[in-house]
């Protein structure tokens, strides 16, 4: 493993590589997220139009504000607030409202948000369960404007729903974009460290290396396997960064999340050696890998959740490797399934890359 051993000392004696690897990366994801997740970025707004003014569409909006930043609007500007983002949600109460609800009609919550808003979920359910219980509440009060008013002052104690489902939606979104923003960064340095191939060609090392006892074969297979070592020795002193120092929720399962991103460690290595295979010099390796692991990544949904992206580029993003590897980091965020597939899927686009990327060992053996 004499191969294996030397790529290891060369990659961890460079300190600007050790620097792109690990303290580079744990950086930029904690400063990231402090930003992108700053506590006036979390401030949830929510628009109330009450056209009904009566004390039951009060206590709604007393309810909501004790979670949430509750703004009034007017009917007509109501889309125009939602559009230019000064409001998340806008809950529309009309005319008569409450006295539709006291006489056991079936009256419905009119709200309106932006599609796919993932900010506006948590108030839809709370605003529908709000008005569901309501309904239960004058059903049992017969009518009765008193028991009803009763009944609601009882409800509103349980009213920690809307804060904690709000939180929840936040630290999974916040999860989302730190995972999305370290899978890049996975992209990219394993085309860095992996251009040791191209380095060892220009100056004529594997050649020298190929005349001795050892098959060309070994060669790689020592040389893959080094780069795997960096990939797996960055992915597990990133997790402990970002669970044990920013306490970044995991899903379910840490060891899913850790073995899903060892397959991702796997993919990416065999991506850096298919560039730097096809590549015929180390600055043409770089930027193509940099146009690459940009492009798979807005494909691929690193930057946004995949369901918020067009069909289009939906079905191309499947495609790509980074579709699969986020897909079942949001599986692990919502608990929903299991990645298994995702996992299976992902060794199969390594498995195409380093075909990619020994097909040309002719070219070395020249």
């Amino acid at each position: 493993m004499t191969i294996f051993i030397s790529n290891l000392r060369r990659i961890f004696k460079n300190k600007l590589q050790v620097l792109f690897i690990v303290i580079f990366p744990a950086i930029m994801l904690t400063f990231g997220s402090l930003f992108m997740f700053s506590s006036d970025n979390q401030k949830l707004n929510i628009g109330i139009s009450d056209l009904d003014k009566t004390t039951y569409t009060a206590a709604l909006t007393n309810s909501l504000d004790s979670k949430a930043k509750v703004i009034e609007v007017t009917e007509d500007q109501l889309r125009d607030d939602l559009i230019n983002s000064k409001v998340d949600y806008v809950f529309l109460i009309e005319k008569g409202f409450t006295a539709s609800l006291l006489r056991g009609e079936d009256v419905k919550a009119k709200g309106y948000y932006l599609k796919d808003s993932i900010k506006s979920i948590p108030v839809q359910q709370y605003v529908d369960s709000f008005i569901i219980s309501s309904k239960r509440i004058a059903k049992a009060a017969g009518g009765d404007e008193q028991r009803f008013y009763e009944g609601m002052k009882l409800y509103n104690e349980a009213g920690l729903h809307l804060e904690f489902t709000v939180d929840t939606e936040i630290e999974r979104q916040k999860s989302y974009a730190v995972m999305g923003m370290f899978l890049v960064v996975m992209l990219l340095t394993a085309v860095m460290y992996t251009t040791l191939i191209l380095t060892d060609k220009e100056n004529r090392t594997l050649f020298r290396t190929i005349t001795a006892p050892i098959s060309l074969r070994s060669y790689m297979f020592q040389t893959i396997l080094s780069f795997l070592v960096v990939s797996v020795i960055q992915v597990s002193l990133i997790f402990i960064v970002i669970k044990g120092l920013m306490g970044i929720y995991m899903g379910d399962s840490i060891i899913k999340m850790y073995l899903l991103f060892f397959a991702a460690a796997v993919v990416s290595v065999s991506l850096g050696v298919a560039i730097s295979s096809i590549s015929k010099s180390v600055l043409q390796a770089a930027f193509s890998g940099l146009f690459i692991a940009f492009f798979m990544s807005i494909l691929g949904g690193c930057w946004w959740e995949n369901n918020l992206s067009s069909n289009l580029i939906r079905t191309i993003g499947k495609f790509t490797p980074v579709y699969w590897i986020m897909d079942g980091v949001e599986k692990l965020l919502k608990e929903q399934g299991s990645i298994g597939g995702n996992i299976l899927i992902i060794l199969l686009f390594a498995m195409v890359l380093f075909f990619l990327g020994n097909w040309r060992k002719e070219d070395i053996a020249k």
